[in-house]
């Protein structure tokens, strides 16, 4: 009974053309293209640090100080927030050697202090006010990434500490 079972199974697979190693094939994930998207974030940022420096309403001397928060990601897309923020730190002190930017040492102090978790880096915008006014920051910089496609969006907010006020905002393309 049971030879003649498999003598029937193999026939229905070799009168079948071997359907099923065709489907496999079909179905292979291996075949499938993956697109890399290379995102331009450099020069948008670039472009808007450039923009917020030159802006005559907004005033800068020696004793001002800043509190870049962390970028938050309101997308599907991977970044490297500790890369991002290294790109935002360094345009900046390239552009305007006035502004002093508050170490991550010291936020993570003053998190501490407040009851903060130090691997928390989604903080409210309530959050990192007021870990700016503890670190007595002039201004605030809030960045955030969105979209869901291409093309993802850069919004940037520079934020006066002592009123909460927001004195510059921008939103930037970026591919």
């Amino acid at each position: 009974m049971n030879k003649i079972l498999l003598l029937l199974t193999f026939f229905l697979f070799f009168t079948n053309s071997c359907s099923f190693f065709k489907n496999i094939k079909k179905n292979n994930f291996f075949l499938e293209r993956k697109q890399i998207i290379f995102l331009n974030f450099e020069d948008t940022v670039k472009n808007i640090i450039l923009e917020i420096i030159n802006n005559k309403n907004i005033f800068f001397s020696k004793k001002i100080s800043l509190y870049i928060n962390l970028v938050e990601k309101k997308s599907n897309i991977f970044l490297e927030n500790k890369k991002l923020i290294n790109i935002v730190k360094k345009i900046i002190s390239m552009n305007e050697k006035k502004i002093h930017i508050i170490d991550t040492e010291s936020i993570n102090k003053t998190k501490e202090k407040l009851g903060l978790s130090k691997d928390n880096n989604s903080l409210s915008m309530n959050e990192a006010i007021v870990i700016s006014r503890n670190n007595n920051a002039t201004y605030y910089l809030d960045t955030s990434i969105i979209g869901e496609n291409k093309p993802f969006l850069l919004k940037i907010q520079l934020i006066l500490v002592k009123t909460g006020e927001i004195i510059f905002y921008k939103m930037q393309k970026f591919y």
